[in-house]
């Protein structure tokens, strides 16, 4: 079931090239819908109990017009404990990381992945023509696409294996 799943999502051009624009895989396939937002004027602390809540890693900071400004990790949280700003008011807006790594929700899996790797981010915001936060893509959505196939190279070895192993022995008798 779980392999019917992969081929039907990613396609086997996916599995099969590395030229990505032969890929139907697109990351509105993969990524978490809606995004989770906080303003700039957002505590630090508030910003921490959002991901803690929802256990996710990272929140997308946003403007008062909508528009990504940024993006706060649990490394950032992490950051500020460091530098005693928690518990002290200071908005997320002071320790945000304004990037411009970012995704498209039409644009291929595989290249939003390279991205990832590329910049050595874990979380990469995706976000419409217009500026808007959709939703994002993280390392764990990478990983759950593949654990499938993972499975299936696996068992197929395995498989394998072990009927030349039960050939062999019918060989020998």
């Amino acid at each position: 079931m779980g392999l019917i799943v992969i081929w039907d999502k990613i396609s086997a051009s996916f599995l099969l090239s590395k030229n990505s624009e032969h890929l139907s895989a697109r990351v509105k396939d993969f990524m978490e819908a809606p995004a989770i937002v906080v303003s700039e004027d957002t505590t630090i602390d508030q910003a921490a109990s959002t991901m803690w809540e929802k256990r996710i890693g990272s929140v997308i900071v946003v403007d008062k017009e909508g528009k990504m400004a940024g993006i706060i990790t649990a490394s950032d949280i992490i950051f500020a404990v460091t530098k005693s700003l928690v518990g002290r008011q200071v908005p997320v807006s002071g320790i945000m990381s304004k990037t411009s790594i970012m995704a498209t929700p039409n644009e291929s899996v595989l290249t939003a992945v390279e991205r990832m790797m590329k910049e050595n981010v874990r979380h990469l915001p995706v976000i419409e023509k217009n500026g808007t936060p959709v939703g994002i893509i993280s390392t764990k959505d990478v990983m759950g696409m593949s654990e499938p196939l993972l499975k299936f190279v696996f068992r197929s070895k395995k498989t394998t294996t072990t009927k030349k192993k039960a050939s062999s022995k019918k060989t020998k008798a």
